[in-house]
């Protein structure tokens, strides 16, 4: 390194860095901004491949065709841009002798799918192993074909799909061979039931998480329930405003639901082995709600972690579901947007022998006279959006009261700095059990 002395006020203070500092910041900006700097002198024409040299199987690709480098209005829209964007992306992959983790997005246009297939293959060449692909379609026939080899990438381990296809739905699954492929992500993609179930998933046999977020309106008459079938399968995350027919996960420890409650018929098998459940359940219209919440319970009676959205309190409260024990449970999660919910709590606390630790949201919402508790063992008590609201501190007083156990509370203050202070002088000045309770603020 050069050893004058830099002055702090420099505008080319940043060329006195050596080459590997340089790179290290490149590490840290866009592929896009990266690249772009060659273009600052002689010096920093080759700095991007020293980078690569550097970190290449660290380095993050993310090529975007909305990151210009001069982003003016309508500029996107120009077929020369566009053919910019593909040649950038052509000599970034070719570039260099491996990538690891690739981030692909093509949203401003329907990018023909010769043009992702080659960009595909220069990553599988290089033994790409982490691949996150956006991109739209279109309703012409060359811009409405998957792109053939993406689930042919046999070094892949993890893989991200946001594909927006308009108002279709996809008419075929490609052949999928994945054969390491631990995590499957699955965003906005249309596809049926049978298809993901005994088309796509049989080909990543040592899948561990599957993440679906498929969004359609419940109305339309194709929108079948899903079935999940997957042996190795431990993490399993549905935002899916539809229901489940069959569920057969043998391995599974995970589940984060958010959609309509099962139908009366639907199958579930192994679901003993989940350890953390995070439930948002909704009652679809005209369907009979109490056998829907039954299989929903039957899912869950063993956890250890469990969280309640606002409508899974809800629809519980409204169907008066009977509740099972649940033996093993030492966190829940519990949070209600109407009073009417809060009315579930005591009959979660008393079926939980074993609760630890309790985190509770929405507390404001209580009725003024507060929700009575029978004594219980919970050790540690979180409480978020808590603004000093009268019935909020009603409601504390008395889960304080029937904490005998109770260790620490930790409490969310929702509140204007003039406020906060006095709130949290009445808090700290509320009678206490033991001496060696702590009050945390968060």
């Amino acid at each position: 390194m050069d050893t004058r002395k830099v002055k702090s006020g420099s505008r080319d203070a940043i060329n006195y860095f050596p080459d590997e500092i340089l790179a290290l910041i490149l590490f840290y900006l866009p592929t896009k901004r990266a690249v772009s700097t060659s273009l600052i002198s002689k010096r920093w024409r080759n700095l991007f491949a020293l980078m690569i040299q550097l970190f290449e199987s660290q380095y993050h690709f993310y090529l975007d065709d909305s990151d210009l480098v001069y982003p003016e209005e309508g500029k996107n829209e120009r077929k020369d841009v566009q053919e910019s964007f593909g040649d950038f992306v052509d000599k970034t992959l070719t570039g260099c002798s491996s990538i690891t983790k690739l981030s692909l997005i093509c949203l401003l246009k329907c990018c023909p799918h010769t043009d992702t297939d080659r960009w595909l293959h220069h990553a599988m060449e290089r033994g790409v192993v982490d691949l996150d692909l956006r991109f739209k379609m279109g309703i012409t026939p060359w811009q409405y074909e998957w792109p053939s080899n993406v689930f042919t990438i046999k070094t892949l381990v993890k893989l991200t799909l946001r594909i927006d296809v308009g108002p279709n739905a996809m008419s075929y699954c490609p052949k999928v061979v994945l054969p390491v492929l631990k995590s499957l992500f699955l965003h906005a993609v249309w596809y049926t039931s049978h298809r993901l179930c005994y088309s796509m998933l049989p080909g990543c046999p040592i899948l561990e998480e599957l993440s679906l977020h498929h969004l359609r309106d419940y109305r339309d008459a194709n929108n079948s329930p899903f079935s999940i079938s997957h042996k190795t399968l431990k993490r399993l995350t549905v935002h899916f405003n539809n229901s489940f027919d069959v569920i057969d996960t043998p391995s599974l420890l995970y589940l984060e639901y958010s959609g309509f409650a099962p139908c009366p018929y639907s199958r579930t098998s192994y679901l003993n082995s989940l350890v953390e459940a995070k439930l948002d359940v909704h009652i679809k219209h005209g369907c009979y709600a109490q056998m829907h919440l039954a299989t929903i319970i039957d899912w869950i009676c063993n956890v250890k972690t469990l969280s309640l959205s606002p409508a899974s309190v809800k629809t519980m409260y409204s169907r008066c579901v009977e509740l099972p024990i649940f033996p093993d449970l030492v966190k829940l999660f519990f949070e209600s947007n109407a009073k009417e919910g809060w009315e579930v709590l005591p009959r979660l606390l008393n079926k939980s022998p074993k609760l630890e630790t309790l985190v509770l949201k929405g507390l404001h919402c209580a009725s003024d006279h507060g929700v009575c508790i029978d004594r219980n063992e919970v050790k540690v008590l979180e409480i978020y959006g808590f603004s000093g609201r009268g019935r909020e501190v009603r409601q504390v007083k008395c889960l304080l009261r029937e904490m005998q156990f109770l260790q620490v509370m930790r409490v969310e203050i929702d509140a204007d700095d003039n406020k906060k202070l006095r709130v949290i002088n009445h808090l700290l000045d509320l009678p206490k059990r033991q001496s060696k309770f702590q009050i945390q603020f968060l």
